[in-house]
């Protein structure tokens, strides 16, 4: 079974093995989209987000090596698997020059291969998200200018609007940063304090800045995702600042606000302010790995924050829903 209930969006123009397919994937746990041509197959992408594409090579125009191309040139981080009668190796070779990740041979008859292939194809892949904010972060250690030019835009505006949302933030140094992820109609907040001694400060400020961006596409796509339990979300961040080989600590606490229940959930990594923040302290990040606790209580709007990090900083946020 699948650790969650995957959207698959299925692309098949033989009838017989789309119904074989679409018993194993909801067998599986999968919920599936069916579609017998490529146009359709685009157009269910742009509406329903799937999580991953299955499509036959050999469909009438467009065909399948098209479709792959059209789908992966719009959606480029959507998981597509190629399906196809073909032995011959030029062939696979197109279908991964196309962007295709994985490649099925029919008839099929193993059908575990089947799903370890969209398994492995549906896991992040967290090696080239490491790859790519390492680049980062050794640009910004070598251009001090870089790094302090990234650290005055990392501050946020005193006003924001965010759909339904109006937040006001006050700061009271440059190294407080105030972050913000709508998730449908509530609200992730992660407010964070770094160590204005440490070198790796500017790179750890960019990291912190990055680090929500797989979280939320995820989110965007499966809203049954990491985000959803900030206690989880703060053991992500502290992991990826531990795996980067940064030698900085960051006070960091993660509130999700509920509009539809009144209610916050939070969890904290070494910020001050209230009892609530005391009782799920769980230390700062980047000093090891920890398990993260989680608390939710009722709250009303607007909803005002004063939090304390270790290094004297301040942030004084309030949020509001709405009409209030």
């Amino acid at each position: 079974m699948f650790e969650r209930s995957p959207l698959i969006l299925l692309i098949e123009d033989d009838p017989v093995f789309r119904r074989l397919m679409v018993t194993y994937l909801e067998l599986w746990g999968a919920r599936v989209i069916e579609v017998d041509n490529g146009d359709e197959g685009i157009r269910l992408a742009g509406e329903q987000a799937p999580d991953l594409v299955l499509i036959n090579l050999l469909l009438a125009a467009p065909n399948g090596l098209e479709v792959i191309t059209r789908l992966k040139r719009c959606y480029p981080v959507l998981p597509v698997i190629a399906i196809s009668a073909r032995l011959k190796m030029v062939d696979v070779a197109q279908a991964l020059r196309a962007g295709a990740g994985d490649y099925l041979i029919k008839p099929i008859r193993n059908w575990r291969q089947v799903f370890d292939a969209i398994t492995a194809c549906l896991k992040p892949d967290l090696r080239r998200i490491f790859d790519e904010l390492n680049e980062h972060l050794a640009f910004f250690r070598r251009e001090d200018m870089a790094a302090s030019r990234l650290c005055q835009g990392l501050r946020q505006l005193p006003e924001r609007d965010l759909g339904t949302w109006q937040l006001s933030c006050r700061q009271s140094s440059p190294w407080l940063l105030a972050d913000y992820v709508r998730l449908d109609q509530d609200l992730l907040l992660l407010l964070a304090e770094f160590d204005p001694l440490s070198m790796d400060t500017p790179a750890v400020m960019t990291l912190i800045a990055f680090l929500l961006h797989e979280p939320q596409r995820q989110h965007q796509i499966q809203p049954g995702s990491l985000l959803n339990n900030p206690g989880r979300t703060l053991e992500y961040i502290n992991r990826l600042i531990l795996d980067a080989g940064l030698n900085c600590r960051v006070n960091l606490a993660l509130f999700r606000l509920q509009a539809s229940s009144n209610k916050v959930m939070m969890a904290n990594g070494g910020m001050t302010g209230n009892d609530w923040l005391a009782r799920c302290d769980a230390g700062p990040l980047g000093a090891g790995t920890f398990s993260a606790s989680q608390l939710s209580y009722p709250c009303s709007f607007p909803f005002d924050l004063t939090l304390h990090g270790g290094f004297g900083g301040e942030i004084q946020l309030t949020a509001r829903h709405g009409q209030c």
